[in-house]
């Protein structure tokens, strides 16, 4: 044994990445019994290493003839195994020991779970657990899951009502070695009208008074949707369930054949028996005989037992219980949910019977319960005893071949309305209606009892209504006690109307509103005893008192001035009849609204509300402040003034600053509608407007900051002026305005262009006149749609064509022009190349040849292709400029740089260095293709606006 513990001492080292074995022998190393508990640890290492399937001895023998080596061979083999399968075992809590218990609160569309660890122990400084709920339609197959962290309730929204939902919870320990679950809990979400009862609905309400709507006073509908009483007890009932072994038994309980009896002696004998009545009523003691115990009661059997004894032992102790009860053969029968013979215990009662047999079906009679005793009643049971006082006195206990029947129901009335309990009742006998209302519980605070009305068959020929109304309370005096009820009788007890009595209401813009007490002589100022009762802002010039005058309470309208009734003035502090609303306005209701507005060189111009004695400081402290080109010392305040029926409009000129300094000369009360002008520093501009970008080939590119009416040429030579390697040509001046108007323009016509595609789609089918002309199209439709959605991802350049020269010759140009904020220079290096695009064999980029012509790189680039229209080929220059062969159509053209006609035509023309040729694609000249054509020339128009070509292959 010392050679084995020194081999797991060895190997267990190894194993204590194997997180199962590892937390197996440290709970093991715990105990005190260290052989046996190591000789266990040994088997189970020994079976995890491979060797499954040896018996105790067998291991032992192994251990004995491979010796150390062999045990720890075996052991580092399995370790090294689960390490390279990264096999990581889960440790589960031990049973009974770690548990989530999980509790469920339902409610309207969601459920509410919370829950907490039950004998599970965390080492110090371990981090909590972390929580998984899932849930799911059926029990155990959860279709949803969230991960909640260490959170200990969730709630899960959404949830549709009345739908059942299987939920369960889990924990997990950040290394996932520890998972604890709960049981599957099971929730009906319901709407909230159904989760609360009635008596808590009414505490609930709102109070209403006969001032309010009339759908609010309204008596809510009667409500004869009643169930028949006393049924759910045995739906709901665990008697068919019962346990025989730990009921308690009473000494009278008779014994008989199929009893067991447990029978225990110590002293100069020791036995310990457990006999079974057998079916003489016998029973059979060893070395004592036979005892006859049939039909002796509980205490009687101890007593003959012990008689029996006693004849051949002495000085013993005896002890005689109970065992196992025998069952009794019962028969159910008549209205109820499953009659049939029954086997149920032999100290089962009638309910016991009743229960297995599912309960008298709502068919049944509870009042008139038949217990049969060889074919003779014995007795009759009323189940109301026990349901609405808990008595069970007549629920006697059962022998063998006993009946129960169950007759039809008897006559019924219903119970309905401000009951404690509504429903339907069985009657017995002669039943009266204080005796129903009774059994139902009593008439609600609720119910009106000035009138209780019988909905009643008359003799089976029609449906009448009784009123019973009461001459002087109580209701059920001696009158109503002689009410006697028939077979299908329906009280009714409605109830009492829902507005309050003897009430006044305080509404509007007070610090209390409400209810009040009504009372005689009450007053205005009763109600609203002064200015402290008022929030800020009254208007106390118009309170309103609405009031319902007798005698048939049609509506009037009292108006007040509150203002003179704090004062004391009887005619306004008038006296107030019970129903009265008095409804106070702020000041914002009752008069209109008044404004002064700041515009101008402020933060924050705009319109404010006007307050009684606000200044000009008010207002600017309102904009937040002048901005810094503000111009403190002339401000312009324009006023309206209404004089002799006429509105005129005058202007202040103020010195701001002054104003601001609080000058009383300057710093004027305002007047509603006036408006403050604060104009701004000549000359001064915003941040955005004072600097200018130049960038390449210039000596200093970068930031430059303007003056007002700055030209490009002076900032071209604060830059340094142009490098030697500068391409003045292809110089590219951009404009932030520029930019916008052509993105608006651009996105205008792309809208335009989509409208058009559109509708030359529907149009497709009946203007083409055979299938090619109709894929012909379909197919140019589709390219012109692609050219749209390259166009909407595409923004305008606001590049503005413009030539440079050297800046003694570029100062005297039009094109030296003022710089505004945010315009961009950029001056290229000579490209020297040629682009050729579109409709050629081959779209490639040429170097350029000074004495070469446009027909030499188009002649490079393959020629124009099948597709290709020759005649509408233009040219891109690199200033932006375009030229194109309809400028050429006669074999001249004019020269625009060099002022003057040359021969030769456009295919002659010598392109500039980082020019560019486009061939556009040539479309059929049919009647039903020149729309698509003219949408085709747009948007190249469009696309070289934009400083992009991607119109160019249409």
């Amino acid at each position: 044994m010392k050679k084995l513990l020194q081999i797991l001492l060895i190997v267990v080292p190894l194993m204590v990445s194997v997180n199962a074995y590892a937390a197996s022998a440290e709970n093991q190393y715990k105990t005190g019994e260290r052989e046996e508990t190591n000789l266990e640890s040994s088997r189970s290492a020994t079976k995890s290493a491979g060797i499954e399937g040896e018996s105790d001895d067998q291991l032992r023998l192994l251990l004995g003839r491979q010796g150390e080596g062999a045990a720890k061979s075996a052991l580092e083999e399995k370790a090294k195994r689960l390490l390279e399968e990264k096999e990581v075992l889960p440790l589960q809590a031990e049973p009974g020991k770690g548990q989530l218990a999980l509790q469920v609160e339902q409610g309207d569309s969601f459920v509410l779970l919370k829950w907490r660890t039950t004998g599970f122990r965390q080492k110090p400084g371990d981090p909590p657990l972390r929580y998984t709920v899932s849930y799911g339609a059926e029990s155990g197959k959860y279709d949803k899951r969230f991960e909640v962290g260490n959170a200990t309730e969730y709630r899960l929204r959404s949830l549709n009502n009345h739908q059942v939902y299987f939920v369960k919870v889990q924990g997990q320990s950040k290394d996932k070695m520890i998972t604890i679950s709960s049981d599957e809990a099971r929730a009906i979400p319901l709407p909230e009208e159904e989760l609360t009862s009635p008596l808590e609905r009414s505490f609930s309400g709102a109070a209403v008074t006969l001032q309010d709507r009339k759908e609010r006073i309204e008596t809510d509908p009667f409500k004869r949707e009643l169930r028949q009483f006393g049924y759910e007890f045995f739906r709901n009932s665990l008697s068919r369930d019962l346990s025989t072994d730990n009921l308690p038994v009473g000494s009278d309980y008779i014994i008989g054949p199929g009893d067991s009896l447990r029978i225990h002696m110590w002293g100069s004998v020791n036995e310990h028996k457990e006999l079974e009545v057998d079916r003489n009523g016998e029973i059979t003691l060893p070395r004592v005989g036979v005892v006859k115990i049939w039909g002796l009661n509980y205490g009687q059997a101890k007593e003959a037992i012990n008689r029996a004894i006693s004849r051949y032992f002495k000085g013993y102790e005896l002890n005689v219980t109970l065992g196992r009860l025998r069952t009794i053969q019962v028969y159910v029968v008549g209205e109820v949910e499953a009659p049939g013979t029954y086997h149920v215990i032999s100290i089962g009662t009638v309910l016991n019977a009743l229960s297995a047999a599912g309960g008298p079906s709502k068919n049944g009679s509870l009042r008139t319960i038949k217990l049969l005793k060889g074919g003779k009643v014995v007795q009759e049971i009323d189940l109301y005893d026990m349901f609405l006082s808990g008595d069970r006195s007549k629920d006697v206990r059962l022998e063998n071949g006993d009946t129960i029947f169950v007759p039809v129901l008897g006559p019924v009335a219903a119970a309905a309305g401000e009951v404690k309990r509504p429903a339907i009742y069985e009657l017995k006998g002669k039943t009266t209606l204080p005796q129903l209302l009774a059994m139902a519980g009593g008439i609600t605070a609720a119910g009106y009892t000035g009138r209780i009305q019988l909905e009643r068959f008359e003799e089976n020929s029609a449906r009448i209504m009784v009123d019973h109304e009461a001459k002087s309370p109580p209701l059920l005096d001696e009158a109503m006690a002689g009410v006697e009820l028939h077979d299908r009788d329906m009280v009714k007890v409605f109830p009492v109307n829902k507005a309050i009595r003897q009430v006044v209401s305080l509404r509007g813009n007070v610090t209390r509103p409400g209810e009040y007490q009504f009372k005689t002589g009450m007053l205005v100022t009763d109600l609203i005893p002064g200015y402290g009762a008022l929030l800020p802002d009254s208007w106390l010039e118009s309170a309103e008192i609405s009031r319902l005058v007798p005698p048939d309470f049609h509506r009037e309208v009292l108006t007040i001035n509150l203002k003179k009734a704090f004062a004391g003035d009887q005619r306004e502090n008038i006296l107030l009849q019970e129903q009265d609303a008095l409804q106070v306005f702020s000041r914002g209701e009752k008069e209109e609204k008044r404004f002064v507005a700041i515009n101008g060189q402020v933060v924050e111009p705009g319109v404010f509300d006007y307050y009684p004695n606000m200044t000009v400081r008010d207002l600017v402290t309102l904009a937040g402040s002048p901005k810094w080109n503000a111009f403190l010392d002339n401000a312009e305040l324009t006023r309206i003034v209404v004089a002799e029926g006429n509105a005129k409009s005058t202007r202040i000129s103020i010195n701001l600053g002054k104003a601001l300094a609080g000058e009383p000369e300057d710093n004027l009360v305002l007047h509603p509608n006036d408006v403050l002008i604060v104009r701004g520093v000549t000359d001064w501009l915003e941040t955005k407007e004072r600097f200018v970008i130049l960038k390449g080939e210039v000596r200093f590119p970068g930031t430059y900051s303007i003056t007002k009416g700055e030209r490009l040429s002076s900032v071209i030579e604060r830059a340094g002026g142009f490098t030697d390697k500068a391409y003045l040509k292809g110089a590219k001046f951009t404009r932030v305005s520029v930019q916008e108007n052509q993105q608006k323009r651009m996105d205008e016509v792309i809208a335009k262009s989509e409208q058009d595609i559109l509708k030359r789609e529907a149009e497709l089918a009946s203007l083409a006149a055979s299938r090619e002309e109709l894929e012909a199209t379909k197919a140019s439709l589709e390219g012109l749609m692609k050219s749209l959605e390259k166009l909407k991802a595409a923004r305008a350049e606001g590049r503005v064509v413009i030539r440079l020269a050297t800046l003694d010759q570029f100062s005297r140009t039009p094109y030296d022009i003022e710089m505004m904020g945010g315009d961009t220079l950029e001056i290229p290096q000579t490209p020297n190349v040629v682009n050729v695009m579109g409709q050629v064999y081959n779209t490639t980029t040429l170097i350029h040849m000074p004495d070469k012509s446009l027909s030499y790189y188009l002649q490079k680039a393959g020629g124009p292709t099948r597709d290709a229209a020759e005649s509408e080929m233009y040219m891109i220059k690199a200033d932006g400029t375009v030229m194109s062969r309809e400028q050429a159509t006669l074999g001249f053209r004019w020269d625009g740089d060099g002022k003057r006609w040359t021969f030769g035509g456009f295919m002659s023309a010598s392109p500039d260095p980082g020019d560019t040729l486009v061939v556009p694609q040539k479309m059929e000249r049919i009647a039903w293709m020149r729309e698509i054509k003219d949408i085709t020339t747009i948007l190249s128009q469009v696309a070289l606006t934009a400083g992009v070509i991607v119109a160019a292959g249409l």
